[in-house]
């Protein structure tokens, strides 16, 4: 299990006048004080924020483009490329009932936002009543859980817990060489 994000990007105006949007997926650590803090901590500019979207979705984001793990360039997968939106409400719109991305952060006017999943029970309704929406996006360091948590979280908390399996795998006999977590092979530490 992981808190799965997206992370965006506002890109300038194009010719039509939209800000397009640069979207990719983010496997772990997706909370404000996770992949919230490490935006703000290490990729605060829109310089470092753009280098983020070179090689598509991550596992997970480390304090250097070189710490962090791409599916495509370091899990020996296809690499699949930050996708692009017409402006921010067509990307909202696409997501809309995406039940498995539980926070969206998105660079524009120069800083981080974030966006948190929220639900609500409502009446009858075929999937049980339980109605997902995406709060408005307001600047990460002011965000309630960012404030509490974030000087008291373990940095990378689920990615340790996921390589902690690979390690149970193995001392039930399996290569440990050969297990694949989250589809692709783990990456190893040198």
């Amino acid at each position: 299990m992981s808190t799965r994000s997206n992370i965006a990007i506002e890109l300038p105006k194009d010719k039509d006048g939209n800000k397009r949007v640069k979207v990719i997926y983010v496997h772990s650590d997706g909370y404000p004080y996770g992949v919230g803090q490490c935006l703000v901590d290490n990729y605060n500019n829109r310089q470092l924020a753009e280098e983020l979207f070179k090689y598509g979705d991550a596992s997970y984001l480390g304090d250097t483009i070189e710490e962090c793990s791409f599916y495509g360039r370091d899990w020996d997968r296809d690499e699949e490329p930050a996708k692009e939106y017409r402006d921010e409400w067509m990307y909202m719109h696409h997501i809309k009932g995406d039940v498995f991305i539980e926070y969206i952060y998105i660079f524009k006017d120069n800083r981080w936002h974030v966006a948190t999943q929220k639900s609500t029970k409502v009446k009858g309704g075929y999937d049980g009543g339980t109605l997902f929406y995406y709060s408005e996006f307001e600047p990460v360091s002011l965000n309630k859980e960012y404030i509490k948590y974030k000087d008291k979280h373990e940095k990378h908390a689920e990615v340790k817990m996921i390589s902690k399996i690979g390690e149970m795998l193995s001392g039930a006999g399996f290569d440990q060489d050969n297990i694949e977590i989250q589809g692709g092979k783990a990456k190893k530490a040198n």
